[in-house]
């Protein structure tokens, strides 16, 4: 397993020392920049695992590990009643902040995946983003997230592991030339400012039995994010290109997803191909 230094002390640090933290992935426009992007077929994926009878309909939804709360606020925006959850004070201020610039409503927890402060069956969806890779243990923040799901309630895990062989293989050298442009111009002063955090290289192979264990069924999974990333910096927080450039990007990728018929959402691809894949289960 590939594992980073890294401290629950440097995940605050960089939401409080990186300008990226506040960016807001969520539009009601047109995305504009490939997290914008991102995360409006994060929101549409996500839809699908909802449509279906194994689903309970209800509206009471949890997301784990929240930071901006950015997909959160499309399920504010649809009428969910939303609760944020992260362990990072700071970043829960800047989440606080963003819903209310948007007129966006949530209920906002400080608290500990690996142990949750709220009532078994209490909600119908559980989802994170870009959470589980950070964990040595999965199966304590799995069984917890699971223990307050409600009969036909929804668990979805949008997981960001380490790959090496992914689709960014064949990018990497654009990334190289813009952070060279990008430190040979002195344009980004505080990129030293960026902390390491944990992440591991587990498939979904390791999280379907967790799943199942504790109760879920229908459990499925599928790689996810089968576009590039571009930037400087695509460490978290993530830096975005020039608004011009990021303009341009984000038509060339709504091309590539365009021509990405092979699934049942352009969003996803295999495993291992994409920059990511999810996980989702119902409970029984």
């Amino acid at each position: 397993m590939v594992k980073y230094t890294g401290t629950n002390e440097e995940w605050n640090k960089n939401w409080q020392s990186r300008e990226e933290a506040f960016y807001t992935h969520w539009t009601k426009k047109e995305p504009e920049n490939q997290i914008q992007l991102a995360f409006r077929n994060h929101w549409k994926l996500f839809n699908t695992f909802m449509d279906t009878p194994l689903y309970n309909g209800g509206k009471r939804v949890l997301e784990v590990g929240c930071g901006r709360g950015s997909l959160s606020s499309y399920f504010s925006e649809a009428g969910f009643e939303c609760t944020l959850l992260d362990l990072s004070p700071d970043v829960i201020e800047i989440a606080k902040k963003i819903f209310a610039q948007n007129n966006l409503s949530a209920n906002f927890l400080v608290g500990d995946a690996y142990d949750l402060k709220l009532e078994d069956n209490s909600f119908d969806l559980v989802f994170s983003i870009g959470v589980f890779e950070h964990f040595e243990d999965i199966a304590t923040p799995i069984r917890e997230q699971i223990r307050i799901l409600d009969k036909g309630g929804l668990f979805i895990a949008y997981i960001v592991p380490e790959y090496k062989e992914n689709i960014q293989k064949n990018f990497h050298w654009i990334n190289e030339i813009l952070k060279g442009y990008v430190n040979s111009n002195n344009l980004d002063p505080n990129q030293s400012d960026k902390h390491e955090v944990y992440r591991s290289d587990r498939g979904s192979e390791k999280y379907i039995p967790v799943l199942e264990k504790f109760g879920l069924t229908n459990v499925s999974s599928s790689g996810t994010y089968p576009v590039p990333m571009i930037s400087h910096s695509i460490d978290f927080p993530f830096s975005l290109m020039p608004p011009e450039s990021e303009k341009s990007f984000v038509r060339y990728l709504d091309s590539l997803l365009k021509a990405n018929t092979n699934f049942p959402h352009p969003w996803m691809c295999n495993e291992g191909e994409g920059n990511a894949f999810v996980v989702w289960g119902y409970k029984a």
